[in-house]
């Protein structure tokens, strides 16, 4: 009998052993950089969104939508179509937008936290922890099935404007991009495929 209860607390030794070892591999591969070399993997030239911008001033959200094409490795437009007609576009360090006929331009390198913004989405797209991590503290919580990128400015300029952004995901898939102010403003951009016919 003792015998047989010391096999099988050697057993269950054992099996706990494995579940640890197992547990050790996957945490060693469940990094902030790996999920973004999923994303960048699995990427789709253009999405749709539905944006929600929460101000403090106002008692509902703003809405709006449209499609966002992202063209490696630096182009990215957000082509706004509803309330109304809006485009901005952002190629290397130049940002062109373009509402009611009238176009701007604006230098990113000129404006940090310009840079920080555009420098957000790109990295998140193109999968690249390093750009990322030029202007945030990048953190990982959840599991592949549900997961949230944390990412939390460094830069003073950039944290007078941005307290932190959050990326919500399932699996290769981008499905939530939110920006928290420093004012306490937010907005919360949802991205379905291009081709969905769900809302």
């Amino acid at each position: 009998m003792r015998r047989t209860l010391f096999l099988l607390f050697l057993l269950f030794q054992s099996l706990a052993l494995d579940a640890t070892l197992a547990t050790a591999a996957l945490s060693s591969d469940w990094t902030p950089a790996a999920v973004l070399r999923t994303l960048a993997e699995h990427r789709q030239g253009a999405a749709r969104f539905s944006e929600q911008k929460f101000i403090g001033v106002l008692d509902t959200p703003l809405l709006s939508a449209g499609t966002l094409t992202f063209r490696p490795p630096d182009y990215l437009e957000k082509h706004t179509t509803s309330p109304r007609d809006e485009r901005m576009t952002i190629e290397g360090d130049k940002l062109t937008y373009t509402r009611q006929g009238q176009t701007y331009t604006l230098n990113l390198a000129e404006h940090p936290e310009a840079t920080a913004y555009a420098n957000s989405i790109r990295g998140l797209l193109n999968g690249n922890a390093a750009l990322l991590r030029k202007s945030y503290v990048l953190k990982l919580s959840g599991d592949r099935a549900h997961w949230v990128l944390l990412l939390l400015p460094t830069d003073p300029r950039i944290q007078s404007l941005i307290k932190s952004i959050s990326v919500n995901g399932s699996g290769d898939q981008l499905q939530t991009i939110e920006y928290d102010q420093s004012n306490g403003d937010r907005s919360v951009m949802t991205l379905l495929p291009a081709h969905s016919k769900s809302p």
